[in-house]
């Protein structure tokens, strides 16, 4: 009977699938993005580990068969010429219809069976293994470090008449203070989301993709954006400090800048 179970092949394959599923298991945490993808991975992981699962159970259940079920024909001109042999006493035999005891299977020893055995349980074993980090995954979920929606910019006194943007990179928003008071500008182009520039000589923003135009208020009056730039909600908090949460935003296009949190009134 041919090798139905190399040891060192078995033993190969079990490793490669087991570093393959956890290099995708890193990959997925590193570089997922959307739940999506992540449930795209999670699918090829576990169809590698069932596949890998198929095979060793497979090649078990031939091994099994050809062992006990299916012994190794031996033709009767053999048989004839050759002389009777005898197997050893640890050997499975069968016995021929003139009395000889032959080996029930030259190639397959009881030893070499339960050394093959012994291999598919490591493999079997190694993608069990697999199996079980994938769904200890599961216990450890992506956590994503983002700022929080409600901050605190600073007292009225620093800022001067203008846009201040040293929140621009942080918190995506821009400080912008006339007047009569303070509003929070989105720095978020209402046409595909790039981030626009602050021309002071121009006294505009402009986006450097499309080329969109909007004035210090945030109306847009150039270039392809639909509607005017957003405003979050902005107030004192007890402090006396300039709180701005970009959870609740304002839309000039639906009648929203003239509601209480989209303009803080102060004179100092």
């Amino acid at each position: 009977m041919p090798d139905l179970l190399p040891r060192k092949k078995i033993a190969i394959i079990a490793s490669i699938c087991l570093l393959l599923t956890t290099s995708i298991l890193f990959a997925e945490e590193s570089t997922a993005a959307s739940s999506g993808a992540s449930s795209t991975i999670l699918i090829i992981a576990y169809s590698g580990l069932g596949v890998l699962a198929i095979y060793v159970l497979s090649l078990i259940g031939l091994t099994v068969y050809h062992f006990f079920y299916n012994p190794a024909p031996v033709p009767e001109e053999i048989i004839r010429k050759k002389k009777p042999v005898l197997a050893p006493a640890s050997m499975p035999t069968f016995t021929t219809a003139d009395g000889q005891v032959l080996p029930l299977n030259p190639q397959m020893t009881r030893r070499s069976f339960i050394t093959l055995l012994g291999w598919a349980w490591i493999a079997f074993t190694a993608a069990t293994m697999g199996a079980l980090t994938t769904v200890l995954r599961f216990f450890f979920p992506n956590v994503t470090f983002e700022p929080p929606l409600k901050f605190k910019v600073g007292f009225p006194d620093q800022f001067a008449v203008g846009v201040d943007e040293r929140f621009k990179n942080e918190h995506r928003v821009w400080i912008v203070r006339n007047d009569k008071g303070f509003y929070a500008l989105s720095t978020i182009c209402t046409h595909l989301g790039c981030t626009p520039n602050w021309l002071q000589t121009e006294q505009k923003f402009k986006c450097p993709c499309h080329g969109s135009g909007f004035y210090v208020t945030g109306v847009n009056f150039e270039g392809p954006a639909p509607r005017p730039l957003e405003r979050f909600q902005i107030a004192l908090a007890d402090d006396g400090q300039i709180e701005v949460d970009e959870g609740v935003k304002f839309q000039q296009e639906l009648g929203q800048w003239g509601m209480p949190g989209s303009f803080l009134e102060y004179k100092g």
